[in-house]
């Protein structure tokens, strides 16, 4: 499995495998913390993303259509880590659906995997939850500016 290369140039642009490295880093924390999904949800709306959570599957999803392209920003907090999963559609064609340990493996070839940030509390979410969306705002802008010069 391969990335396409506009993903790929969106990708190395934003510095992903250096910023996903230093929130690891900053977030190393193995405390369990008991949240509430509401609570959750109204951070995340307090960020500015409309999320819905996923009982199945048990993940905060988040929706964006910006044509050409259609993101998905999903989020796990199992065990007190944050898995972050980004998916890209462009013009209905799926280009990735890949936690962020995959796209770093999928970007630099490396086996070398990166701990999951995790949180001790409300605090430690919403800080690593402002960064990671920070990543994802840089990563649209990035694709969207490639696509855009097709």
């Amino acid at each position: 499995m391969q990335l396409p290369p506009e993903i790929r140039m969106a990708l190395e642009n934003i510095d992903f495998i250096n910023r996903y490295k230093s929130m690891s880093a900053k977030y190393d924390f193995d405390d369990e913390f008991e949240y509430d999904n509401h609570e959750v949800l109204d951070m995340l709306n307090e960020l500015g993303y409309h999320a819905r959570f996923d009982k199945r599957e048990n993940f905060f999803n988040i929706v964006e259509e910006l044509p050409p392209c259609k993101f998905e920003f999903n989020i796990s907090l199992k065990y007190s880590l944050l898995e972050f999963i980004w998916t890209v559609w462009k013009y209905g064609e799926l280009q990735i659906g890949d936690p962020w340990g995959i796209l770093k493996k999928l970007l630099d070839g490396s086996d070398e995997s990166v701990r999951l940030p995790g949180f001790r509390n409300y605090n430690d979410l919403k800080e690593i939850l402002k960064e990671a969306f920070l990543m994802y705002e840089d990563f649209k802008r990035e694709l969207l500016s490639v696509y855009s010069k097709e």
